[in-house]
């Protein structure tokens, strides 16, 4: 119990934590090689509904304009979308239209669900060698008994060993 009580948070916070600092530093990188434009939809959008994890899964085409002038490709964009509406699309540093940068939140929500895996993890590895421990002393247990009964057996009953 000990030792579940040191590593389970112990191996929670250490994973949940290392899983924080890498998406963190993934958003900063990606933060900085995109950037944001606003682009009007050629057509209503198509596919299915938002995912749950808040990007965007419906696509339309769409036009927009910067400074070397006017573009147009396929984006993400939302699901309830129709022609004409804007949209923000992001780009990357060649201009070509990429999925936004993980949200801020998303960080937090990654290392939060990491850490309660390795709580759950480290759960069954130390429930699995307590049970493993518990095993094998009792087989132990069980054989000494055996070797023990076998000479004190035959007094009570007067039988003869075999």
């Amino acid at each position: 119990m000990v030792v579940l009580a040191v590593a389970l948070p112990m191996a929670a916070w250490i994973a949940g934590s290392a899983t924080y600092n890498h998406d963190s530093r993934l958003r900063q990188v990606q933060m900085a090689e995109r950037h944001p434009v606003t682009a009007r939809l050629l057509s209503d959008a198509q596919d299915g509904g938002d995912r749950t994890d808040g990007t965007l899964s419906s696509h339309a085409p769409v036009r927009w304009s910067d400074a070397p002038g006017t573009h147009a490709a396929p984006a993400p964009v939302g699901a309830w979308q129709q022609k004409g509406d804007t949209a923000t699309v992001w780009l990357d540093a060649h201009g070509h239209v990429t999925t936004p940068p993980p949200t801020s939140g998303s960080a937090a929500v990654a290392g939060v669900e990491m850490g309660f895996a390795a709580a759950a993890g480290t759960a069954l590895i130390v429930g699995g060698a307590w049970k493993g421990v518990r095993v094998r002393l009792d087989r132990r247990r069980f054989e000494q008994w055996d070797r023990e009964w076998e000479l004190v057996e035959p007094q009570w009953t007067g039988r003869r060993a075999r």
